[in-house]
């Protein structure tokens, strides 16, 4: 694709209307900043100068202009959140709008296309069990087209399929009362999984977005955080409560800790939000491992027999998970999640749900190598 002269060259990829909520002392323009990789703090910095790649959306400006339509669809719902303590009901457009530009969040981020570039790099540097040689590279073509603007364009604008299957999930508001402020990082959209987690699973990935358990946080603004939730596993809150107030200082760090979990370099925050906690919070995060990295397993198969096939192996795709044991204030476990069974399949989904091509790409890729044929 050519490039269009009216093409903005700083691309956002976490929206600007959204880092706004968090401005300094509400002012729209400026933001807190600090800098994971160099250990640089600032307290105020342009928004418009943070969270952004160049043409990382492509020159010719038609994905640009996509995202910026979805995001002027958005920005009311997102802003009656903390605005009015409003969520969108249920069985709407407003539902189906917020589900769709929460799942665009989380795909348009540069760290799912550095994924990417990671599996190529891995597949190419794994060695077969059963052979001398590497595994199959049959994939790298589909990961590299992935990739560029058009690979980005097709996968963006398909992706509203995959809404369906985050209809049935939940969704409130937590309200921090605490004097601790939430913050957001440069992948804010935060998908866990306590359910499997808890259950010790450990294949592929545990944040599928059909998968059972899932849960995904996203602070709203320094106040409130919206959650959705599989309620065949949690429950948030009483039944009828739409806004669950947490006065838990220890559960608001945890949730601002999986910020820097899930962040690629870049924490953001409003000045409520001193030097002193950030740095702070940022020790403690070095406890755990990042979410986002990429690994490949090589298994043997058995063959039925209780004894593993020497002509066929299964290769396991993922990325790492968040894995904190996060214990929040009001978020619970139902008692009948107890009985919610896990089956044979590497990944576990919600009952209902099929997995797709576009799944297998969004969430894990699983490939068989069957020397056999």
């Amino acid at each position: 694709m050519g490039k269009d002269l009216n093409t903005k060259k700083n691309q956002h990829f976490v929206p600007q209307f959204l880092q706004r909520y968090f401005s300094y002392n509400g002012n729209e323009k400026t933001i807190g900043m600090f800098n994971v990789n160099n250990k640089i703090f600032r307290l105020s910095a342009p928004i418009k100068t943070q969270l952004y790649s160049e043409y990382f959306y492509g020159k010719s400006g038609k994905l640009e202009t996509w995202l910026s339509e979805l995001e002027s669809k958005s920005a009311p719902i997102f802003r009656a959140m903390w605005k009015t303590e409003k969520l969108p009901a249920y069985e709407t457009i407003s539902q189906l709008e917020m589900l769709h530009f929460l799942l665009i969040l989380d795909l348009r981020n540069p760290i799912r296309f550095k994924c990417l570039q990671d599996f190529e790099e891995l597949i190419n540097n794994t060695k077969s069990g059963i052979t001398e040689g590497n595994i199959p590279t049959d994939l790298i073509p589909v990961l590299k087209n992935l990739q560029n603007e058009d690979g980005k364009i097709k996968s963006l604008i398909s992706a509203v399929k995959i809404v369906p299957d985050l209809t049935v999930l939940k969704y409130k508001l937590l309200k921090n009362t605490t004097n601790i402020p939430f913050i957001i990082s440069d992948n804010p959209l935060v998908l866990y999984n306590q359910f499997l987690e808890k259950r010790k699973w450990n294949f592929v990935s545990q944040r599928g977005y059909g998968v059972k358990g899932l849960q995904m946080f996203l602070p709203i603004n320094d106040q409130y955080l919206l959650i959705l939730y599989d309620s065949i596993v949690y429950k948030v809150g009483c039944k009828k409560e739409i806004v669950v107030k947490i006065d838990c200082q220890h559960s608001i760090n945890q949730l601002n800790i999986l910020q820097f979990l899930n962040s690629t370099d870049t924490i953001n925050f409003n000045h409520k939000v001193s030097e002193h906690y950030i740095r702070t919070l940022y020790e403690r995060s070095m406890r755990y491992k990042k979410a986002n990295e990429v690994f490949i397993k090589v298994h043997g198969i058995y063959d039925g027999n209780g004894n593993v096939d020497s002509l066929r192996e299964g290769i396991e795709l993922g990325v790492t998970d968040l894995k904190v044991n996060l214990s929040i204030q009001k978020i619970k476990f139902l008692s009948k999640s107890k009985a919610v069974k896990l089956d044979n399949s590497l990944v576990q989904l919600r009952k209902g749900i099929k997995l797709n091509d576009i799944k297998t790409f969004a969430i894990t890729t699983v490939l068989n190598n069957d020397l056999t044929q």
